[in-house]
């Protein structure tokens, strides 16, 4: 009889230890994969991070929300922020206020774009600009014309390189929108709009945009039922700038403490979110281990209990002209089939489990895709688990080669 089948045999004989076994190690491996592949969801985010801007403004929400907002697209439709902070900032005026305080901005500010989100198209967002949006800073992945121009009549559009290689689209094709504004779940009723540009790849968030002139995005949102600001239609999601080193202070204090709006300063919050990703990095590794150690503990404690109370059978199989190696393969293909049937159950378990986790992350994490959420992750997890497998199996393989066959046969009745 071969040892596949001696091997099947035993399984089935011990079903409901080999199923309790099974079940143990496949919600072991599905739980390990999850956390592996959510590690690198949150990872992703760094990937597609857009460098260009050393602050950004935007309505009240907390500094790592606007940065990954503006500079990942992340989030739904975001607050709204006037525009006439902007074009203030932008011509360099000094504010005044009632309490007669002044700002004297000068040379604080030596670049500005402005972006107002208003819906998204086939997964893309499409968002209002002006063509300073060209010349951001630092220009290393900034967005840069590759054919065309930019937006600069009602109606038309800039792309994103992967708008085109996704949608096949083409300059002069006209597509189908609808605005959505911050705060509801409402649509406005569809309007083309036409490609005029299309951007060169930059490998970040502004891959994924489709950009408009202010005017034809801030007449979207009007148009959206349900809109209303004390602003009009003169309103942005957020405003990117470079400032100099000692202007960041002055503004901070001016936007933050006089304004209806909040600075981040793009540095700053790249390093508190690392930090919190770092964090959760390590936590998320430590549970890793603890659940490898506690398959393979649970492997180990079966295979040793089998061969305890096989101890007869396996003197037999030796009397019968089985040698030590033939029993050894015997052990390990017995782990090898329990491990192969758990990676098939938690790769089951992956897949049904995956889009209620991700539904429960909500916005905290980036937008899952193939890239950033691969399904051989759990391809990666079962060879770790092969490997535990392959470890619990020593011991008693080493019991096994120091069993004494002759002592054993003697105490059969």
């Amino acid at each position: 009889m071969s040892l596949l089948r001696l091997s099947y045999l035993y399984l089935k004989r011990h079903l409901l230890t080999t199923a309790v076994t099974i079940l143990s190690l496949a919600i072991a491996i599905a739980a390990v994969t999850v956390l592996l592949k959510l590690e690198k969801l949150s990872h992703s985010r760094f990937d597609t991070l857009a460098s260009q801007g050393d602050a950004i403004v935007g309505a009240k929400s907390g500094g790592i929300d606007i940065l990954l907002g503006a500079l990942n697209f992340e989030g739904d439709i975001p607050g709204y922020i006037p525009q006439n902070l902007y074009e203030t900032l932008k011509e360099k005026k000094n504010i005044a206020f009632e309490d007669k305080a002044q700002f004297q901005n000068s040379p604080a500010v030596t670049h500005i774009t402005p972006l107002l989100f208003f819906g998204k198209h086939q997964g893309f967002s499409l968002i209002g600009t002006e063509e300073s949006f060209l010349f951001m800073q630092p220009s290393e992945a900034a967005p840069q014309l590759q054919d065309g121009t930019f937006p600069r009549e009602p109606g038309d559009v800039l792309v994103g390189s992967k708008y085109i290689s996704q949608q096949n689209a083409k300059l002069g094709q006209n597509i189908y929108v609808h605005a959505k504004i911050h705060g509801s779940d409402s649509e406005s009723s569809g309007f083309p709009l036409k490609i005029v540009g299309i951007l060169k790849p930059t490998g970040k968030a502004w891959d994924k945009g489709l950009y408009t002139n202010l005017e034809t995005a801030q007449n979207a949102v009007i148009r959206t039922p349900g809109y209303h600001t004390i602003w009009g239609p003169r309103v942005l999601s957020y405003f990117v700038m470079n400032i100099q080193k000692d202007g960041a202070e002055s503004l901070s204090s001016l936007i933050n403490q006089r304004t209806v709006a909040q600075i981040a300063f793009v540095d700053t919050e790249k390093a508190r979110l690392e930090e919190l990703s770092g964090s959760n990095q390590t936590l998320q590794l430590l549970i890793v281990g603890i659940l490898l150690l506690l398959s393979t503990l649970t492997v180990l404690a079966v295979f040793y209990t089998r061969i305890e109370g096989r101890t007869m059978e396996l003197a037999i199989l030796r009397a019968l002209g089985r040698s030590r190696r033939d029993l050894t393969s015997l052990l390990i293909l017995e782990g090898l089939i329990m491990d192969l049937v758990a990676i098939t159950i938690a790769a089951i378990l992956d897949l049904s489990l995956s889009p209620l986790i991700l539904l429960t992350a909500g916005s905290n994490l980036p937008a899952a895709t193939s890239a950033n959420w691969p399904w051989w992750m759990i391809l990666v997890t079962g060879v770790f688990a092969l490997i535990a497998v392959m470890v619990a199996s020593l011991p008693p393989v080493w019991k096994l080669f120091r069993q004494d066959i002759h002592s054993t046969l003697r105490n059969i009745n």
